[in-house]
């Protein structure tokens, strides 16, 4: 009798009151996240990181062997059309120096075209090109592989590689048409207010030499 009176005084006396407990779950919590995301940050270390790392290398190797002029002329020649300009320069620039590096690449095209590749390479380092190659931009992988885990769980593996692809693909045909969509209407305001692309082309090509 005297044990279980001095066991319920003990859990009386022990017993925290709410404000206390919600505090202590919500530590657990947030250190529970910490924990969650110094495991992400490892798991990206051996995977992501050497991935961009050689990525990088074999960028590198292939503008040294073929020389910086050459692929500044195949560069530019990628800016011919609106498809290769919108789809293949910034895919190829999102997977070799990801961003903001990829912004650079616009130094091979001209003054009105600039505007619409800006945009285009923000868009293909989200999920169009994450979805298969997780190194573009490790910072965002929570959303896709949110989206991701959510089709596996429901369809299958396989149907969550059918989603990689298709996203991809995807991404590919609108990047082309948002990037020609911007061109167009940043050259209706451009004659709206004046701007003459040939005379700025002229101007920068002058300052240059």
């Amino acid at each position: 009798m005297l044990l279980e009176i001095g066991a319920a005084v003990n859990e009386t006396a022990f017993e925290l009151p709410g404000i206390i407990t919600a505090l202590v779950t919500a530590a657990k919590g947030l250190t529970g996240f910490f924990r969650a995301a110094g495991t992400t940050f490892i798991d990206n270390m051996y995977s992501i990181l050497p991935m961009a790392l050689i990525a990088l290398t074999v960028l590198n190797a292939i503008v040294s062997l073929g020389g910086e002029d050459r692929f500044d002329k195949f560069a530019q020649k990628l800016t011919g059309n609106f498809f290769t300009r919108y789809t293949v320069l910034p895919y190829l620039g999102n997977f070799f120096v990801s961003s903001p590096i990829v912004f650079t690449f616009g130094r091979y095209l001209k003054e009105k075209y600039k505007a619409a590749f800006f945009e285009v390479a923000n868009r293909t380092n989200m999920a169009p090109m994450m979805c298969l190659f997780p190194h573009v931009n490790p910072a965002e992988m929570y959303v896709w592989l949110g989206v991701y885990e959510g089709v596996v769980k429901m369809y299958g593996t396989q149907a969550g590689g059918l989603l990689a692809v298709c996203t991809f693909l995807v991404g590919m045909c609108t990047s082309s048409l948002i990037g020609l969509t911007i061109e167009t209407v940043n050259g209706i305001m451009a004659k709206r207010q004046g701007i003459d692309w040939d005379e700025i082309e002229a101007r920068k090509h002058g300052e240059a030499c």
